[in-house]
């Protein structure tokens, strides 16, 4: 357990400060903190994620609905494009059940855009991090960490890894059991690749995430996802905003 003696001394750490500075739930001081602290708590989530979801997989059965809207150039919705729900069986197994407002029986379902461990093995690797403030959310006290990518940091390996070096945010971690309680995320330049004669077959403008997670009988589980993207691609415009939302989960033994 390579982590237990500093996640220990960082934990009472933080009790001890919040005890000594007499602060009660709601209030959100500002703390001071090594340069690495960051990074370690990141690391720690990331650890703890692996063994999350396999419980999750192995006892958790829940729905994923999911909506593709388009948007206007002021960022209002214009129409539905897509809406789904799926079942999430024991094992991660998918089944689709209903498809823009009709049952169906089978169909390829829309996973989602985004892998939070994978996200946030491509945080922890490219950006900073400045563990900001304490502060109290559901009467529970959290890290609030800013992320921004490291000085003149290098392409990136991937697209994930292309839109984090070109991202900044904000997350919120729980203290005491170290997940990501709120994370988000918006894209501060743009990227673009597949260039032919100085024109960009693919160029994205806009990314910006949400992300926000709960407990389910001591498991964290996603709460929804929320994805607004621009992009352009073969010189067609698209504008449009992509949500995720969980519900109904039931525990099995």
């Amino acid at each position: 357990m390579p982590v237990r003696q500093p996640f220990l001394s960082l934990f009472i750490f933080f009790t001890i400060t919040w005890s000594n500075l007499g602060l009660t739930f709601g209030q959100t001081p500002q703390i001071q903190v090594a340069t690495n602290t960051g990074e370690f708590i990141v690391q720690t989530v990331i650890n703890k994620i692996e063994g999350n979801d396999i419980l999750k997989k192995k006892t958790l059965t829940y729905k994923r609905s999911y909506v593709r809207e388009n948007l206007n150039d002021n960022g209002q919705v214009t129409d539905r494009a897509k809406e789904e729900v799926v079942v999430i069986e024991l094992n991660g197994n998918e089944r689709m059940i209903e498809k823009n407002g009709k049952p169906v029986n089978k169909g390829k379902s829309s996973r989602p855009k985004i892998e939070l461990l994978k996200v946030l093995e491509a945080v922890l690797k490219l950006n900073e991090f400045n563990v900001a403030r304490i502060e109290t959310l559901d009467n529970r006290p959290h890290f609030v960490i800013n992320f921004k990518p490291k000085p003149r940091q290098k392409t990136g390996d991937s697209d994930v890894e292309e839109i984090i070096i070109r991202s900044e945010g904000v997350m919120y971690v729980d203290i005491e059991k170290f997940y990501i309680k709120q994370l988000s995320a918006r894209m501060i330049r743009p990227y673009s690749r597949g260039g032919i004669f100085g024109w960009n077959i693919f160029s994205l403008t806009m990314a910006n995430t949400e992300i926000v997670q709960e407990e389910f009988d001591g498991i964290v589980v996603m709460k929804s996802i929320l994805i607004t993207d621009r992009y352009s691609l073969f010189g067609g415009n698209t504008f449009e905003k992509h949500t995720y939302s969980y519900k109904d989960y039931q525990k099995k033994f």
